[in-house]
């Protein structure tokens, strides 16, 4: 990748397939992947190394050790059973309606599709009777019937 500095704040990175123009005092990128997560994305990568400054400086301090412990120092209480919550009358008494939805047009699905990992099925093929293949792809000798 190459840098091009533009000015004191910005730079562009020539990375053949996508450049970026990055802004240190923003912390922005025109490939938007710097603003969305927060960490540096490769063209943020490319200035830092240029300028030989920490790539680690730039990340939000959300990714930093020090935060995640403070989240997780208090303790996180387990939900106790359905049967034993405590569900004021006023909650207990409103009635929840699914959303209002429109039919949309097309063909339904009959079938669902199955999730990942779920068992799939094994094709028999019609030429030779075989599982694995079907006939198009089949390679097996088919006999030829004796006729009289």
């Amino acid at each position: 990748m190459n840098v091009v500095k533009v000015n004191n704040a910005q730079y562009n990175v020539l990375d053949g397939y996508m450049n970026g123009l990055v802004d240190l005092t923003n912390n922005s990128c025109s490939c938007r992947k710097f603003q969305l997560e927060h960490l540096p994305c490769k063209h943020v990568v490319a200035v830092c190394r240029f300028l030989k400054v920490n790539v680690f400086s730039k990340a939000s301090r959300y990714y930093t050790r020090k935060t995640w412990m403070d989240a997780y120092s208090d303790s996180i209480y387990p939900v106790q059973p359905h049967g034993r919550w405590d569900i004021p009358e006023d909650v207990r008494s409103q009635v929840v309606l699914p959303p209002m939805a429109r039919v949309m047009p097309g063909k339904r699905k009959k079938l669902r599709i199955p999730s990942h990992g779920e068992g799939t099925i094994t094709r028999k093929c019609s030429r030779c009777g075989s599982r694995g293949h079907n006939k198009s792809t089949c390679k097996n000798n088919i006999p030829l019937l004796n006729v009289s």
